[in-house]
């Protein structure tokens, strides 16, 4: 891969991001739903007319209310995806997060102790894989020491596993002491 070349987690990580946030808009559109299909059972009547007219306003907020946390999840989820980026640079790999708070996260190719790909049954599902780079002097419980790199296509993963696993394997070649 290019040194210097930002590169984009790819197009199925909108999808993947966007899975794990639409369970509360798709419970709002249910409850829109269950409001909606009550009016039915309010009897008609003019002693009933402040509870038709009651419903069919919960009914018409709860719809609007939907629709907005909907585009506003589908923004949230379009930033998060569009700013997941990751560079190869001379000394370090380079990952680029965050579109308020940007966070910017370099391992060093001589501390990556290993790189391994994560895929789990929705992961095989939609076609995307976790990289997850451990450096040297890490746990597996310790999070300080690891970066992981969600929703990567299937292919780009092994490539940046194998890439980061070469360089890794050259830095450390080229820093190792000769004898004399």
């Amino acid at each position: 891969m290019e040194n210097h070349k930002k590169h984009s987690l790819g197009h199925r990580a909108f999808i993947f991001f966007l899975s794990k946030r639409l369970k509360i808009p798709f419970f709002m559109f249910i409850l829109v739903a269950v409001f909606w299909y009550t009016e039915r059972w309010i009897p008609s009547g003019p002693s009933f007319f402040i509870w038709q007219i009651g419903q069919d306003y919960i009914t018409k907020f709860f719809l609007l209310m939907s629709i907005a946390y909907l585009v506003l999840v589908l923004v949230r989820t379009y930033l998060e995806y569009r700013y997941y980026t990751y560079v190869f640079t001379e000394e370090a790999f380079v990952m680029t997060s965050g579109y308020i708070m940007r966070s910017e996260v370099a391992a060093l190719y001589h501390q990556i102790q290993n790189v391994n790909i994560n895929r789990g049954i929705l992961d095989r599902l939609s076609g995307v894989s976790h990289v997850v780079i451990f450096m040297t002097g890490s746990e597996r419980g310790n999070t300080h020491n690891k970066i992981v790199l969600p929703a990567v296509g299937r292919a780009k993963a092994k490539l940046v596993q194998k890439e980061l696993l070469v360089r890794a394997r050259n830095h450390i070649a080229h820093e190792s002491p000769r004898p004399e």
